[in-house]
């Protein structure tokens, strides 16, 4: 085998753990660990080799931004939860149905107060959507995919205040400074969305299927409101779910952390600008990283202030602080590895392999929808999208410069393929969330979802084809 070809293998590695396991931080050590060995030839050396990549992926200034932005972030949930703002919000909710239209009109206006993150989004609309259709006899299945179709395929497109951005951001660095990309990060991002073809689809299909489903109900038989208990019975609550529901709901103490998170984001990023330009390209030339991290800095310390002036008491808050930022610690450990397994597969010539393999061998137009393709079964099967964006971007920006594709369409494609598995595989967290929450069987609520994710999948397959053919590198 040619020495560049042994850069593909922390890959080769990596991908049939994740997929035996079902989980991928195993298969990421596991692939650090075979590229450390790879690159010093002892076993000491590797192991030596591996903790050397991942602590210097860590030194990066811009990579300890991200992880502390992470942090923040879960903290941040956490205080949303854990002061009555979340349940205040569903309280709130509720007083506007009064019909099945009516109800999955909120569902779909909900998503702009709740995208932070879908999780975020599943635990605090589900609950007050199941008691709110359950008066219209609406089926669970019915609500869970109305709410999911609006969870991963349309906070994967919101550029601010996400978890996904401060993620996909991120690796996007990573993966430009190891392979040479001038553009920004963030350019890259905001150039991806309107090319992110299966969420755009997945939002339009799941649109139409719901439109569809109700008309249906209206014309036969309603569907039950029940169902059967989930596979894993009553889900115990986490520590800051156990302080929300002690709280007393009010809703101002989600809306307003959420519109200063907004606003301020917004303040940021055009106080990082370079002046004497327009909207648009400030925000294009801005340090979207910092901004954000510092909007979120300053949201997170004025919430603290904002619910001890309510009379909030700082035991609590502190306990849904550490408690909402430890949630994000597997995201940050995954994060850290999937940067220094693309570092070493970088070392290991990555780019000049696939550059000599397959860069004028395959054509433009089957790169994006390749990756996409690949991707999503990666996804599906796995249940990670961001295991997925981990491991297949390094691999799509090392095709993009010899196959002469733009980096913002690999970007997307692989984006695309990971939200794939986020919304279908029945391994991901907001499927089983959303089970837990409305009580139905994991496999086959999935199965409900799928078939409308294979159809917008079908298409996003042929957009990419045709974006890769029109869109210059």
């Amino acid at each position: 085998m040619p020495s560049g070809a042994w850069s593909l293998v922390p890959f080769l590695v990596v991908i049939p753990i994740a997929v035996v396991t079902r989980q991928v931080i195993p298969g990421l050590v596991a692939g650090l660990l075979v590229g450390g060995l790879l690159v010093e030839r002892s076993l000491l050396g590797g192991l030596n080799a591996a903790i050397a990549y991942l602590l210097k992926e860590l030194a990066v200034p811009d990579n300890l931004r991200l992880v502390l932005f992470l942090y923040a972030f879960g903290a941040l949930v956490g205080l949303l939860r854990a002061s009555g703002g979340v349940s205040g919000f569903g309280q709130w909710v509720k007083r506007f149905v009064r019909t099945r239209a009516a109800a999955f009109n909120l569902v779909w206006l909900s998503a702009l107060g709740t995208f932070m993150a879908p999780d975020f989004r599943i635990i605090t609309v589900g609950p007050v959507m199941q008691d709110v259709m359950a008066r219209l006899n609406v089926a669970k299945e019915e609500i869970g995919y109305a709410i999911d179709v609006t969870a991963t395929p349309f906070s994967v497109l919101v550029p601010v205040g996400t978890v996904f951005v401060g993620y996909m951001v991120g690796l996007l660095a990573t993966v430009a400074r190891h392979h040479h990309v001038g553009q920004n990060p963030y350019q890259i991002y905001l150039l991806s969305i309107p090319l992110n073809f299966f969420a755009l689809v997945m939002l339009a299909v799941g649109a139409g299927t719901v439109i569809w489903r109700s008309r249906r109900a209206k014309g036969g038989k309603a569907a039950p409101g029940g169902g059967s208990r989930g596979d894993s019975g009553d889900p115990v609550p986490d520590p800051v779910e156990y302080l929300g529901r002690q709280a007393r709901p009010d809703v101002w103490n989600l809306a307003v952390p959420l519109g200063l998170l907004l606003l301020l984001t917004g303040f940021f990023t055009w106080l990082d600008s370079p002046g004497g330009m327009g909207p648009l390209a400030r925000l294009l030339h801005a340090n979207a990283s910092l901004a954000m991290l510092q909007a979120l800095m300053v949201t997170l310390l004025v919430s603290l202030v904002l619910y001890l002036v309510r009379g909030l008491r700082l035991n609590r808050l502190m306990q849904a602080v550490t408690g909402g930022g430890n949630e994000m610690v597997p995201v940050i450990v995954l994060l850290a590895l999937v940067w220094a397994v693309s570092a070493v597969a970088t070392d290991l010539g990555l780019t000049g392999y696939l550059h000599a393999v397959a860069g004028h061998r395959l054509p433009p137009a089957l790169v994006a929808p390749i990756l996409f393709v690949a991707g999503s079964l990666l996804s599906y099967f796995i249940g990670s999208s961001f295991g997925t964006w981990g491991i297949l971007l390094p691999i799509g920006f090392s095709l993009a410069g010899p196959a002469h594709v733009s980096p913002a369409l690999i970007a997307a494609s692989v984006f695309a393929s990971g939200t794939f598995g986020g919304f279908a595989s029945p391994l991901s967290d907001n499927t089983v969330a959303m089970a837990a929450v409305l009580r139905m069987p994991v496999v086959d609520y999935a199965r409900y979802k799928l078939k409308s994710a294979l159809v917008a999948a079908l298409i996003a397959t042929v957009l990419f084809g045709a974006g890769g053919y029109l869109l210059p590198a």
